[in-house]
């Protein structure tokens, strides 16, 4: 019996071929556009492949033509769930569980959607519905063991990861989820093999032959690549010294970003290359944040001490561009967003990062401190006057600002990382969630003798902080 489009579109969507598949379920759709089955599953083919105003249409003609089926709903709810559209996702899951309060799939979504939405005891509840229901998944272990990691309840998010690699063992997202819930529990030893898996989750490696592991070099060439955000490359700078140290006679060259070349200059001992330029012949390679497994670094044996410095010449150059310095007043460096985000879900961690602008300006109240905006970009109109702006044109701009201020007050972006380097003291505004390398509690840093950490006390709700930062500012002492 020949086979039809639907099943052949069904069978291309398992491979995951979903262009081919979509195809045949257009196919299915010419001979009858009313077949509700073909257009959900083109949605769903559409929504693998990120085309969501596709896929919204197709999910919607379906739930047009079909508006009692849960699946349809479900699937809806994901995707609203990717455009952002959370308070949808979540009336729709619901709508779902009302009708049938033992759909486990719905349950694990509206447990996601509920993480994203900040509220992470529900949405734990929400995931050991699911399980009950549907019994014990690597997926549904994972989505309790993120719901949990995110509300701080480590010890509970670690036992869910490590159930679920018992059922599903080369699972790379339990791994890697494991390590960032070890990480902020300060078990560095054990996290460092378990995020090498970042590799197959989020991340494309950018070489992958001739790995390093560790071996002695002798005189032969590591390339060591920066392969995250700015900020990660700032704080495992440091293990190039240690790296340097340990390998004398080696050639060590880092491929990093552009904004870090003249800054790392001072590395002595390494050859600096753009990240984005062909890489030179090498005998081996290693992504910079792998450092820390291959060094074995442990919390004992994590420095805290500054290891970059500001360029004086830029120092002096830059001076000129800052307010002029007066007996009992502050020069506070100011940074309240980590940049600029998309629309949808993508960036929705980096937008929690970020402090919206009518929740920070309070912290400017202060008529004995002078604020250095460190943050690239226009000026907002509510800063204007208020806030000076020099002119920055890379991380060597930004040292030799930073080396002038009395103080960083940021939140957890780069600027934190170069401050620290620079063993200047800087304040980082933390939402409740933390970060994998900031601990999941505490005021003090492993990685920085000179950070103060401030933590939000409740996801999402800045003001409180903010109060309780310009109240120790207004009381530091001044010259």
């Amino acid at each position: 019996m020949r086979e039809t489009a639907f099943d052949r579109g069904n069978r291309l969507a398992a491979a995951d071929q979903q262009e081919q598949a979509i195809t045949a379920f257009s196919e299915c759709l010419q001979h009858n556009p009313q077949d509700w089955q073909a257009l959900f599953n083109r949605g769903t083919a559409r929504m693998r492949l990120k085309q969501y105003p596709q896929a919204l249409e197709d999910y919607l003609a379906a739930a047009a033509l079909n508006p009692s089926s849960s699946n349809i709903k479900c699937n809806l709810a994901v995707l609203l769930k990717e455009l952002g559209e959370l308070t949808l996702a979540e009336n729709l899951l619901l709508e779902v569980l009302q009708a049938e309060p033992q759909h486990a799939e719905a349950w694990s979504n509206l447990g996601v959607v509920l993480q994203y939405a900040l509220r992470y005891d529900d949405a734990v509840v929400c995931h050991q519905n699911a399980l009950q229901l549907a019994g014990p998944s690597g997926g549904r272990l994972n989505n309790l063991g993120n719901a949990l990691s995110c509300a701080l309840r480590l010890d509970e998010a670690v036992s869910a990861y490590r159930q679920g690699l018992e059922l599903q063992p080369d699972d790379a997202y339990l791994a890697f989820n494991l390590s960032v819930a070890l990480l902020l529990q300060g078990e560095y030893r054990a996290a460092w093999p378990l995020y090498e898996q970042r590799w197959r989750t989020i991340m494309q490696p950018r070489y992958r032959e001739h790995a390093w592991q560790g071996q002695v070099l002798g005189e032969q060439h590591l390339l060591v690549w920066a392969e995250q955000g700015l900020g990660d490359t700032l704080q495992m700078a440091r293990f190039l010294p240690v790296l340097r140290q340990q390998h004398p006679d080696a050639r060590i060259t880092l491929a990093c970003q552009t904004a870090c070349l003249r800054l790392f200059g001072q590395l002595e001992g390494i050859d600096l290359v753009p990240l984005e330029d062909a890489p030179p012949s090498h005998d081996w390679q290693i992504p910079l944040m792998s450092l820390p497994l291959r060094l074995d670094v442990t919390l004992d044996t994590l420095s805290d001490q500054p290891y970059l410095r500001a360029d004086s010449t830029l120092c002096a150059a830059q001076e000129q561009c800052l307010p002029a310095r007066q007996a009992g007043r502050l020069r506070v460096g100011i940074v309240w967003e980590t940049g600029s985000w998309g629309v949808g879900i993508a960036d929705h961690g980096r937008q929690n990062k970020s402090i919206p602008l009518d929740a920070f300006l309070p912290l400017l109240d202060n008529q004995a401190a002078d604020f250095v905006s460190l943050q690239l970009g226009a000026l907002p109109a509510a800063l204007q006057g208020r806030v000076y702006t020099p002119a920055i044109g890379d991380f060597a701009d930004t040292a030799a600002i930073v080396n002038q201020l009395d103080l960083v007050v940021s939140v957890d972006t780069s600027v934190v990382h170069l401050a620290g380097a620079l063993g200047k003291p800087v304040w980082v505004l933390m939402r409740a969630e933390s970060a994998p390398f900031f601990m999941a509690s505490g005021e003090t840093s492993p990685w920085y003798a000179g950070m103060r950490i401030w933590r939000q006390e409740t996801p999402g709700n800045w003001p409180p902080l903010i109060d309780s930062v310009a109240k120790t500012l207004r009381q530091l002492p001044r010259d």
